[in-house]
């Protein structure tokens, strides 16, 4: 499938605006696995060894850390990074930083005494700094005003299917939008439903909605229910997608197409890529998790104020969305995404996609050996990393992005690192949020904290580290073994393809697209968890 060609057909601008968030990954000691560098798109036969994960349900809204002493790094944090507050983080922060009765529980009911404001028959996220948990600090997931759970206002929102602790109530009318997509309809027919109490939309068995145990697809949905008569901007994004969901791309398009799931062969390409979906007006983002949310505090970061992305009038949207079932009983495909509307709009924040096309070609590694794909733009101009996540499957164990200060030979300062695929951080560069340190020495997932800045002049790089042997497919028994996969190639698919894409948004400028970088990849983006 030439992505290549799709995207020169359509002629998308690279610079486009967007939203998303992120995670925290758990720690795992083991040693590094021997590997030397090689040039983008080749491979070398593995010596021994790959890195360990066993998958397991993505925890509920992932959380930042309060600031603690780094572990040895072998590199030094992001020199872009504002000092960071030390002790315990506030609760308009990124969330509790220690264990809450909340997060211990999060399908529990808020009890009557905590609730911030009535809950019971509630409608509407409210938005606002008021809490729906009075007695619990702000968890962008699990108690957040601008995306009330379902389970907290309906307590009798029980559905036969994982995932009902994703489902949130849409914005206050006027102040935003919901789009989704559901078995029941329109969004506007699902609340409807879902307002009487009627679950009954849920008992559907058809095949487009209902996944089986090992079913994988990658398909587009459309729907015209943003609902905007005008043009207008937003800022605040909060994403939810049920259980078994892997990715979701949303784009808006000028296209009268009937709404629902667009038939195809093989796997969907994004909504921007594929010509057949109208011309496109917007990118609104999308994301690598179930919970997805912009910005990670309750308030906006002091340096976000006037930031602003634009929402065309009343678009087709269009969901590019990977599915795939690990589980012994049926998933069902659905989401709910609230977009706040922004007032104060100065400063426009751009999203950039890192991929080369040429990796669709080039990714191409046999059974039994370990490569590296390694990429990096040149920066021109000084621009403020705003966010950043990487998108992977199962073979690659390391996920790393680096600032080279000054171009060839400057000094590496890792500013996104990930040994986990099946729990893919997003992190957030601001002077409120507190990313886990980097700490490849543990493997665990870490990030430079504070506001980072591109000088011009910088080379920013991003290596996934692909380990294609029998030793990595062990570590996962729904993974196959290499040698019943064959080649693995450019390909959306959970076990059997790979990809190494880096997403993220900017100000001040954009990046364009990445290139295949032949420089030696540095030790800390080879490092890998080990067999267990």
């Amino acid at each position: 499938m030439n992505w290549k060609i799709a995207v020169l057909g359509l002629g998308v601008p690279l610079t486009v605006a967007c939203g998303s968030a992120g995670g925290v990954a758990t720690t795992e000691e083991a040693p590094a696995v021997p590997s030397v560098p090689i040039a983008p798109g080749t491979a070398t036969t593995a010596a021994a060894g790959s890195g360990a994960i066993t998958p397991a349900a993505p925890p509920i809204g992932p959380t930042a850390t309060p600031a603690a002493p780094a572990a040895t790094a072998p590199v030094a944090p992001a020199s872009g990074a504002t000092p960071q507050p030390t002790g315990a983080m506030s609760a308009q922060a990124t969330g509790a930083t220690t264990p809450t009765a909340m997060r211990s529980c999060p399908t529990c009911a808020i009890p009557p005494e905590c609730q911030g404001f009535p809950l019971d028959g509630l409608k509407h996220s409210p938005g606002g700094t008021v809490l729906p948990n009075k007695c619990e600090p702000f968890h962008r997931t699990l108690n957040n005003p601008y995306a009330v759970r379902c389970i907290d206002a309906m307590p009798s929102f029980k559905t036969p299917y994982p995932g009902d602790e994703y489902c949130i109530l849409p914005p206050a009318e006027g102040k935003g939008t919901q789009i989704g997509f559901h078995p029941q309809g329109t969004t506007k027919e699902y609340w409807e439903q879902i307002w009487a109490g009627d679950l009954s939309g849920y008992d559907t068995q058809d095949p487009e909605w209902v996944l089986p145990p090992g079913d994988e697809r990658t398909q587009n949905y459309r729907s015209h229910d943003a609902g905007n008569p005008m043009a207008t901007n937003y800022y605040r994004t909060y994403f939810r997608m049920r259980t078994g969901s892997h990715h979701m791309i949303i784009t808006m398009h000028d296209t009268t197409e009937p709404d629902g799931w667009i038939p195809g062969a093989g796997e969907a390409l994004p909504g921007f890529l594929d010509p057949a979906s109208g011309a496109t007006v917007g990118i609104l983002g999308g994301a690598q998790r179930p919970d997805d949310n912009t910005p990670f505090s309750l308030e906006k970061p002091p340096e976000d104020d006037g930031y602003y992305l634009t929402f065309p009038a009343n678009p087709a949207v269009i969901f590019n969305v990977h599915h795939f079932n690990s589980q012994d009983k049926n998933l069902v495909r659905e989401a709910w995404n609230n977009i706040w509307w922004e007032e104060d709009a100065r400063t426009v924040v751009s999203w950039y996609m890192g991929l080369d096309f040429t990796q669709v070609a080039a990714l191409n590694v046999r059974p039994g050996e370990i490569a590296d794909f390694h990429y990096a733009w040149n920066v021109g101009s000084d621009v403020r990393l705003v966010r950043m996540f990487g998108h992977r499957h199962f073979w690659t164990t390391n996920l790393t992005s680096w600032i080279e200060r000054g171009g060839s030979g400057g000094k590496n300062e890792i500013v996104y690192q990930s040994f986990d695929w099946f729990d893919m951080p997003t992190f957030r560069y601001d002077s409120v949020v507190m990313n886990p340190p980097v700490n490849t020495e543990q493997r665990q997932d870490g990030a430079a904290s504070g506001i980072v800045t591109l000088k011009a002049g910088d080379k920013l790089h991003f290596n996934c580290h692909i380990e294609f042997t029998n030793e990595r497919g062990a570590t996962d028994n729904k993974a196959p073994s290499p040698s019943e996969v064959g080649t693995l190639r450019f390909a959306n698919e959970a076990y059997n393809g790979e990809m190494c894409i880096n997403f993220g948004n900017v100000t001040g400028g954009g990046l364009g697209l990445p290139g295949a970088d032949g420089s030696p990849v540095p030790d800390f983006a080879k490092v890998t968890r080990g067999v267990e």
